[in-house]
Parts: structure tokens; C-alpha cells; sequence
């Protein structure tokens, strides 16, 4: 028999938050069971909005090109967070130069 880890919930607050490529918070499930709570990632200055990021740990490293690629197929939006407009001038790095393309989840190291 295969067990999986993965469930699906739907959480009326949570699901507020916006995307960020540099978020501040981030999801938790500590208590072991479906109570969802949010951390902050680091200092957050009063009024700054919450942000997390619809990303894995690895997307987040990929490119601009990338992220905003995987985000757009997936999510139908284009990323203009703050690391994305402070990228705008990058290269494109494609799956070609080491960056995976498709959606699919990346070996962090």
C-alpha cells in the first residue's frame, strides 16, 4: 500500500495571502494535525503586507525567467514582487543552463 503525505485543505485566511519570491511568512502545521499557523521568516515592519510564497524552498532559487514562467502556468498571474522587478534586468536562464522549466520539483542541495 502507498501512503501518501500529501492532503489537500482549504483555509479561508490563507488563502488571502498574496505571493511573494521573498516572503516574510510562511505556513505551518506544528501541532501535527490540520491547525494551520504562520511564522514570520524574518522582521516584519508594521503595516508591511503578509506574503507567501506559492513556491518550493528550490523554485524560489531558480531564475526570474522561471519563476515567473511556473507562476503564470500555474497560477495565471505574472510575479511583480520586489526580487522579480529587482531582477527585471537578469538573464533568461532556461532548463538548458541547469534551471528546470517545467513545473516539476528541483533537487535542492
Amino acid at each position: 500500500a502507498v501512503v501518501s503525505t500529501q492532503s489537500t485543505g482549504l483555509y479561508e485566511l490563507q488563502s488571502k495571502l498574496n505571493h511573494s519570491c521573498e516572503p516574510n511568512i510562511q505556513i505551518v502545521f506544528s501541532s501535527g494535525n490540520h491547525e494551520l499557523s504562520v511564522e514570520a521568516l524574518r522582521d516584519i515592519a508594521e503595516g508591511e503586507e503578509l506574503c507567501i510564497s506559492y513556491l518550493s524552498c528550490c523554485q524560489l532559487d531558480s531564475s526570474r525567467h522561471t519563476r515567473r514562467k511556473f507562476l503564470l502556468e500555474n497560477y495565471l498571474f505574472e510575479c511583480e514582487c520586489r526580487k522579480c522587478t529587482r531582477q527585471i534586468n537578469d538573464p533568461d536562464v532556461t532548463s538548458d543552463e541547469g534551471e528546470s522549466d517545467s513545473g516539476e520539483e528541483m533537487e535542492c542541495s
